[in-house]
């Protein structure tokens, strides 16, 4: 089955180059921000699950939340919403949240305690 949520796919989070994905991993990620998204609206995952070189390429951590398929990129290009769907994920419980211009990176791995970055 490629529905995990009533809103995410498993395709969503396979990785951009080689279409691997960790689905239980997946599968965990995807209930939680399904939660966030029935308050925030449609939300576009930009990236998912990330293969090495997949991760090499876009110049990921080595320690990476996406190498094991407990991080999401969201899409976020406007302020007001950028605000809104930090909040929410900081309301719904997300450790580990990573602002970018026109991303938000969420993550729900255990590798440090909670943190927010900017890139």
């Amino acid at each position: 089955m490629n529905q995990l949520t009533p809103n995410f796919s498993l395709d969503e989070f396979r990785c951009k180059c080689c279409g691997q994905v960790n689905t239980p991993a997946a599968t965990m990620l995807a209930r939680r921000l399904q939660e966030v998204r029935d308050e925030y609206g449609v939300m576009r995952i930009v990236s998912g699950f990330r293969c090495p070189k997949q991760n090499e390429l876009v110049g990921g951590k080595m320690f990476s939340q996406h190498l094991v398929g407990l991080a999401a990129d969201i899409a976020c290009d406007d302020d007001v919403d950028r605000r809104r769907l930090l909040l929410l994920l900081l309301q719904f419980g997300f450790p580990r949240l990573g602002i970018g211009q026109h991303i938000i990176h969420a993550d729900i791995g255990t590798i440090t305690g909670p943190v927010i970055w900017v890139y």
